[in-house]
């Protein structure tokens, strides 16, 4: 496979990881099943992500460059730390109209702005286009 077909794909996983958490997050609090199965949920979506992300690895002849997985490992506790904080705030009672616009939302404009600001990327129509579907998805997430 090539380089870029398997960024490809590494970036397809990703996007699609990313976009179930909070979606698992708002069936589980619809439902009214955080509190009983927070932790589970939890260590189970890890659990799994972690398993998909090395069966993406596994065919990759060169093994592990102590860089990825540090960057992994990183993106990872960051990712946990999100979801974590979100299902506290599901939690205690905030709603999930505030909950997901503000963590989905935060994270899409923290990347654009570091796309931008610090390695001056410019944003053309696809860009706005990928960032317009991202804020739809947020509406919509927030009241269905």
């Amino acid at each position: 496979m090539s380089r870029s077909g398997y960024w490809i794909r590494l970036m397809m996983i990703s996007c699609v990881m990313n976009g179930l958490g909070p979606f698992g997050l708002k069936v589980m609090a619809e439902k009214g099943l955080l509190h009983q199965y927070h932790f589970q949920y939890l260590l189970w979506w890890y659990v799994g992500s972690g398993i998909l992300s090395l069966a993406t690895f596994i065919p990759k002849s060169s093994g592990f460059a102590a860089q990825e997985v540090a960057i992994a490992f990183g993106i990872g506790v960051a990712s946990f730390g999100g979801q974590l904080f979100s299902l506290l705030a599901l939690e205690r009672g905030v709603p999930g109209y505030i909950v997901f616009p503000i963590t989905t939302g935060g994270n899409l404009f923290v990347v654009a702005a570091a796309g931008v600001l610090l390695y001056e990327e410019r944003i053309g129509r696809y860009g706005i286009a990928g960032i317009a579907v991202g804020v739809l998805s947020l509406v919509l997430l927030s009241f269905s």
